[in-house]
């Protein structure tokens, strides 16, 4: 089930997206992913109510440990752009940024609610939640965590994001594999869009800006502190 609701995200989004872009032109690329995704979204919650919330990993928690968590997320996710500025090929990036691009204030508001909005909650719910919990029920914790992260960075098709959403898929199935919460993971998934929609804005800000090309010092220096992150945090927050 959950492998099949995933499907119905990743190629049922798509085409009716498709259909409305035929439909109503160029202009509503990214409106009519936010309105698909949402209309997803509205269905998929209603569904969830035959599931158990905990097992899912709804569930309330400190803001001490939401902030704590979302902070060692955003850390790491800083430092792997970073490395992947560094090491893709300039061609590839300019390829990948033109898709991320909108014209109009009406684009840039389609972008902006699918970005923090509908997909963060839609993977969540979908990687973070049902297909986390229905491979717990299958398979070791580790091979559940790895499994859950390569099918959310496989669901991103772009070679660029695939690359990216590798370590940020497995702090968050890490985190709640070890009973974290999918608020948490929501916030910090939402945050991290955000902080990648201002760097479309923004120019000139190191490790944040879209236009920002680290030199080797900076790019060696990410990697590390990316590395240096990601075992501390697998360390304090082992499976």
């Amino acid at each position: 089930m959950a492998l099949a609701l995933i499907a119905v995200y990743a190629i049922g989004v798509q085409l009716l997206s498709a259909a409305l872009l035929v439909m109503l032109g160029q202009e509503w690329l990214w409106r009519g992913l936010l309105l698909t995704e949402c209309l997803f979204l509205v269905w998929l919650l209603s569904y969830l109510r035959r599931f158990d919330r905990k097992t899912l990993g709804i569930r309330a928690v400190s803001w001490r440990e939401g902030v704590i968590i979302v902070s060692w997320f955003l850390a790491i996710a800083f430092a792997s752009d970073a490395v992947v500025l560094w090491l893709a090929p300039e061609t590839m990036i300019e390829s990948y940024l033109d898709a991320f691009r909108p014209v109009t204030p009406m684009d840039w508001l389609g972008l902006t609610g699918v970005a923090i909005l509908s997909a963060p909650l839609l993977e969540e719910i979908l990687f973070r939640g049902i297909l986390l919990s229905s491979l717990r029920d299958r398979f070791s914790i580790h091979m559940t965590i790895l499994g859950s992260t390569f099918l959310f960075a496989l669901i991103h098709i772009k070679p660029l994001q695939v690359i990216a959403a590798l370590p940020m898929g497995y702090i968050l199935a890490a985190y709640i594999a070890r009973g974290g919460s999918l608020y948490v993971t929501a916030v910090a998934h939402s945050l991290g869009n955000s902080f990648s929609l201002l760097g479309l804005v923004v120019p000139n800000i190191p490790w944040i800006s879209a236009d920002w090309r680290p030199d080797t010092l900076s790019g060696v220096a990410s990697l590390l502190v990316g590395l240096a992150l990601l075992v501390g945090f697998m360390r304090r927050y082992p499976p």
